[in-house]
């Protein structure tokens, strides 16, 4: 945010005067300002009880900011954490509101810049990995309005609650799976804010009983949000691995997503490419979505690429049938790809 921006904004959100007629800074509502290429980026902290009045606020902001020369676009997001303390506080602060998952060692998210690349089909295929190298593996699908990892692992019911009231998570081949899709009907939407969506996640974290585990893999939801920043600020994350496709379009999230778990501190193990070419009859590789995106981004952003997934219509007819890939194939090339991945990434954390 170039000094100048900066101060225009400032000066303007300290002229705001809210529908209750105090100032919009005695409110303390404001929890960060970005501004970047154009575009600005409110945080504003909300709950349950402001909910309806932070909309407006959010409005009245846009309002206000829009007509900045050099912005682009104004844009508020809400969050459920109250930062009013002094900067000096922020780290301490921060360290003091993650949330520890007992008896688990390590915790790696599975994050997308964008929907659509194959994050849970990796999350999925990456955890039977880890599983089959002996791990103890548990997975959270935090991707709540789109779970998929239920209909991925052919699981159905609604889980049970223990005496110590925790949530008894299923079981596929051993490995502890909780979603939101167990809660929901499979046709109910999600159509919860920022706050019950934070709530959901922490919740189905921290209050499932998964037993001892080695590895917990977070299916993240895809995007850049405030969900995904929730998670990272208030989880105890090991790290986080990209998935993207070779194509720019993608790519283009791809480093958004890098960029945001860098702003919060969470270490980015490396990128896995998905579908990065479609194996032919003959042997040879058809690069449908572009060649060696995602190894050259990792170069560019000096992470480690791990691996290049194939475009395979068996991982997706193994997903449909609820038995993921590494599970359904005793030996394939595919299959070793997935394994090699795990092994790196198991040194790495």
């Amino acid at each position: 945010m170039t000094e100048n921006i900066k101060k225009i904004i400032e000066e303007k959100l300290k002229k705001i005067i809210l529908p209750n007629e105090k100032y919009l800074i005695e409110e303390e509502i404001i929890e960060g300002i970005s501004f970047k290429e154009g575009h600005i980026q409110i945080s504003l902290f909300a709950n349950k009880d402001n909910l309806e009045e932070i909309e407006v606020v959010g409005k009245i902001i846009k309002k206000e900011l829009q007509n900045i020369d050099g912005v682009i676009s104004v844009t508020t997001v809400l969050t459920n954490e109250p930062n009013k303390k002094s900067n000096s506080n922020k780290i301490e602060n921060k360290k003091q509101k993650i949330n520890k998952i007992s008896n688990v060692k390590k915790i790696i998210a599975v994050a997308s810049g964008k929907g659509g690349v194959g994050k849970s089909t990796i999350s999925i295929n990456l955890a039977s990995a880890f599983s089959l190298m002996g791990k103890k593996v548990g997975i959270l699908d935090a991707d709540i309005h789109g779970p998929s990892v239920p209909h991925m692992l052919g699981l159905k019911g609604k889980p049970e609650v223990n005496n110590d009231k925790k949530i008894i998570p299923f079981e596929f081949n051993s490995m502890k799976v909780m979603s939101i899709g167990f809660l929901l009907n499979e046709e109910q939407p999600v159509v919860w804010r920022g706050p019950m969506v934070h709530s959901a996640i922490k919740q189905m974290a921290t209050e499932t009983d998964w037993g001892n585990l080695d590895i917990l893999i977070i299916d993240m939801p895809p995007g850049t949000g405030d969900a995904q920043i929730t998670v990272s600020q208030h989880l105890p994350l090991d790290g986080t691995i990209i998935v993207s496709t070779p194509q720019p379009v993608a790519l283009n999230d791809a480093v958004k997503a890098i960029g945001m778990f860098r702003k919060v501190d969470i270490p980015v193990i490396g990128i896995i490419e998905n579908m990065s070419y479609l194996l032919l009859d003959n042997g040879k590789k058809e690069d449908i979505f572009g060649k060696d995106g995602a190894k050259n981004m990792s170069e560019k952003e000096k992470i480690l690429f791990i691996e290049e997934i194939p475009l395979d219509k068996e991982i997706r007819e193994s997903s449909d049938k609820g038995n993921p890939y590494v599970f359904s194939k005793t030996n394939s090339l595919t299959k070793d790809i997935f394994i090699k991945a795990a092994e790196k990434i198991e040194k790495i954390i």
